[in-house]
């Protein structure tokens, strides 16, 4: 147990205390500007900011005062006149030194009065110094000799000995506070004993349980609830700000307070923090019914994969209802739903991402695709989520994050993925895992709302005339293995092919019968078409029909699409553009009564 009183305090602070026998400086990063709770009377916890929480961990070890630095100015923890004397005192500093700006040559002389006093402990922060000056420039001769300074200071200094409360010599420390240690030159913070790196991590669930449990009762009708009932809105409060700040669950209760939202609607009011809206598409109870129908709904679009799309309707029913993710306890935190569209190429993978996105969400808008063969180089990750600071481009945000800031209830599809560079993969893995991303900016962008889709072709036999093929759960079974084996030994990922599960959905092959209906539709296309461009109304003969609808059938390797490639452009569509064109002006009604293979391979269409 910590003699100080402090086993409850967060970890960071605790360090900090321990430390101070042989630490004169330190370098803070991350989380600093949450609150963080520490313990006080009676079982009670309070959220403070930085400097209090610091000082509250100081005073124990007999310090009089934390004097903190920043662009505007000195502040002085705590804000009374005994610490402000002591400060006054000890560093010279005088007037409301409060006030006015210190900048780089007074800082140095500050800097040097508290690490060198005898007789006074204090503590002195320099905060805000990853923005002294803009991302990528070097510091200014000032700052640079000012920093030079502060690490001579900083190896002289000597712990001393004050007050009773610790018996062995303390530093008066240096605290940086950045938001990366590499906003630093290197040889201030390598290479250096005297200087110690804490990172200031984001609150555990433990912490953020805590915290809920405090903050719920204050919401909008809690003094009603039994406490079965407000533990339970506690616990999911917490589960459901994974990647959260204690800050952001204050807010979070005071948007709801706001919004008139109670503790059983605590999930409604994490959403309205996140993305800025508490309506939730998920809970229409009209998507149920547009559900039931999905099977109709899909299978009339999406030709012959009855299979795949049973499949991925179980997964979409399964994140309506609030189950995706169950089997692994708590609330689910990655996406709504996670499809993984695995097959031959051409069958109706893209189509039945595209079905599903009007299924859900009423709008086929609501659907972004990448293709991640445009994203297998090193430097393509930027374009995904943002350039970091420093390099061209920072501030835009990339297509990814800000297509989901957008329109956060959609459909994400990411083509042929095994595609993607590794450091893709793993932002893969974040947004499976905790359902958010940090952008090139270091905001977060939420994904809980979202349905990803993964497409691939991995493992996909090749098709060869009169040879026999893999079809349904045989074709599953192939597909699934190489799939397995990319994840697992080729691209080393075995976790982001975890967390996708058994939503890995596998199509067949385009059968006879469905590329007959496919070619058929192609065809029905076109005429159409001539009708709405040209106001001609066509008529094919049957033999013109049937020809067109074998010669397009003929090779199945490239799926319906290949269907459509054949019929739209080789067989018809050229061909009639140019009988179209020949078409004496009025023609209203003709007919196609022959289709002619010129030498070279050519196509024409005879009209009447």
């Amino acid at each position: 147990m910590s003699p100080r009183g402090l086993d409850e305090h967060p970890a960071w602070l605790r360090e900090i205390d321990s430390s101070l026998t042989v630490t004169p400086a330190y370098v803070l990063h991350g989380n600093l500007r949450d609150r963080y709770l520490v313990p006080i009377a009676d079982g009670r916890w309070a959220p403070l900011d930085l400097h209090p929480a610091l000082w509250d961990t100081l005073r124990r070890s007999g310090y009089a005062a934390v004097i903190r630095h920043t662009p505007g100015g000195v502040q002085v923890y705590p804000n009374e006149p005994a610490a402000l004397r002591a400060v006054a005192q000890a560093t010279g500093l005088s007037g409301d030194f409060r006030s006015r700006p210190i900048g780089p040559d007074q800082l140095t002389g500050l800097l040097r009065a508290v690490t060198s006093c005898r007789d006074t402990r204090l503590a002195l922060t320099i905060d805000y110094v990853s923005q002294w000056r803009p991302a990528g420039t070097p510091p200014s001769d000032a700052e640079h000799a000012f920093m030079q300074s502060a690490l001579a200071v900083i190896h002289d200094a000597v712990p001393t000995v004050v007050g009773h409360e610790r018996t062995t010599g303390l530093f008066n420390p240096v605290l940086w506070l950045v938001d990366r240690p590499a906003d630093l030159p290197p040889w201030l913070t390598g290479g250096s004993e005297g200087i110690r790196q804490i990172s200031v991590p984001q609150p555990e669930l433990g912490v953020r349980l805590r915290l809920a449990r405090s903050l719920i009762g204050s919401m909008q009708g809690g003094d009603q609830l039994t406490r079965p009932a407000l533990e339970d809105a506690a616990d999911r409060f917490a589960e459901r700000s994974v990647g959260m700040s204690l800050r952001a669950m204050i807010a979070t209760t005071q948007l709801a307070l706001d919004q008139n939202l109670g503790p059983e609607r605590i999930d409604d009011a994490v959403r309205a923090y996140q993305i800025g809206m508490t309506d939730n598409p998920w809970a229409d109870t009209e998507l149920r019914n547009r559900l039931r129908k999905g099977e109709a709904v899909l299978t009339a679009k999406v030709k012959g994969q009855r299979r795949a799309v049973r499949h991925a309707l179980d997964i979409l029913i399964r994140s309506n209802t609030g189950m995706s993710g169950a089997e692994r306890g708590g609330d689910a935190t990655g996406p709504r739903g996670i499809l993984f569209f695995a097959g031959p190429t051409g069958v109706g993978k893209t189509e039945l991402a595209k079905r599903i996105t009007h299924l859900v969400f009423g709008d086929q808008n609501a659907y972004v695709r990448f293709d991640m063969s445009e994203f297998a180089a090193d430097h393509s990750e930027a374009r995904l989520i943002g350039s970091p600071p420093g390099y061209e481009g920072h501030g835009e945000g990339g297509e990814l994050t800000n297509a989901v800031r957008q329109r956060p209830f959609c459909v994400v599809l990411f083509d042929e993925v095994e595609k993607a560079h590794p450091r893709i993969l793993d932002k893969f893995l974040q947004i499976l895992s905790d359902g958010r991303l940090t952008d090139g900016s270091g905001d977060t962008v939420h994904f809980g709302e979202t349905i990803i889709v993964f497409t691939s072709n991995l493992g996909v036999p090749e098709l060869r005339p009169g040879e026999p093929v893999p079809v349904g759960a045989e074709l599953e079974a192939v597909v699934k293995h190489a799939i397995e084996h990319e994840f697992s030994v080729t691209i080393h990922r075995p976790e982001l092919l975890g967390r996708i599960g058994d939503n890995i959905v596998v199509f067949d092959y385009i059968d006879p019968v469905t590329a007959v209906e496919l070619a058929d539709n192609a065809v029905g296309n076109v005429m159409r078409r001539a009708a709405e461009q040209h106001g001609v109304e066509l008529t094919l003969a049957p033999e013109v029909r049937r020809d067109i609808v074998e010669l397009a059938v003929a090779d199945l390797s490239k799926g319906g699409r290949g269907i459509e490639r054949v019929v739209e452009s080789t067989l018809l569509v050229n061909p009639l553009a140019r009988a179209l064109f020949d078409l004496p002006a009025g023609t209203t009604t003709a007919t196609v009564n022959a289709l002619v293979r010129e030498e070279g391979g050519w196509f024409t269409t005879k009209l009447v």
